[in-house]
Formats: C-alpha cells, sequence, structure tokens
C-alpha cells in the first residue's frame, strides 16, 4: 500500500508541474475592492494549493483527526493485552491440572 502511494504522488507531481509549465499566463489578483496586482497564473496557483493544504491539515487538527492514529495504537495494544491473557490463562490451566493429579508422579507414602 505504501508504494501505491508513494507512484499515486510522484504521478501527482508531475501533472501538478507539467500543469504549471503550461499555464505561465499572468493573472490578476484583486483584493477586495481597492487594489489588484498581476501574477503568474501558476504562482497563483501554487498559492492557492498552498493555502487550501494547510486550511485542511489546521481543520484536521482541531477536529481530532489524529484519533485514527490513536485507535490503532490502542488496538494493539488490546491484542497484546489479549495475547497475554491467553498465555495466562493457559499456564494457570495447566497449573491447577498438576495439582489436580498430586504434583508430581511416583510419590507413594
Amino acid at each position: 500500500m505504501r508504494y501505491i502511494k508513494a507512484i499515486f504522488f510522484f504521478l501527482l507531481a508531475i501533472a501538478g508541474i507539467l500543469f504549471g509549465i503550461s499555464n505561465q499566463g499572468e493573472a490578476i489578483v484583486r483584493i477586495f475592492w481597492y487594489t489588484s496586482k498581476s501574477y503568474p497564473l501558476y504562482l497563483v496557483l501554487f498559492a492557492c494549493f498552498v493555502a487550501g493544504t494547510l486550511t485542511a491539515i489546521l481543520y484536521s487538527y482541531i477536529s481530532g483527526g489524529d484519533m485514527s492514529d490513536q485507535e490503532r495504537r490502542m488496538n494493539k495494544q488490546l491484542d497484546e493485552l489479549k495475547g497475554k491473557l491467553k498465555k495466562s490463562q493457559a499456564s494457570r490451566s495447566s497449573v491447577s491440572l498438576t495439582e489436580s493429579t498430586g504434583g508430581s508422579s511416583g510419590s507413594t507414602t
């Protein structure tokens, strides 16, 4: 899965670079009603991409987006504890079996 994500990211980066190269025209950016300035279109698009990414990261942080990582860690810890419990129950049952049979064979008094 990691390789699929890396390939997808690589293809997306190439597409973004090609999109930027093919859009080198000028874009007029008007800040409200009192000023306007001309920038290269690829720079405006890149700035919008960065602003959107930062907004998504901020929203994810505020809304608790790291909960999936925390849930994954807790599930792993739960599986480890279940394994320890099964081992403990298995050793406890083997101890009770040896106690019920007299502990050692060959001890006659």
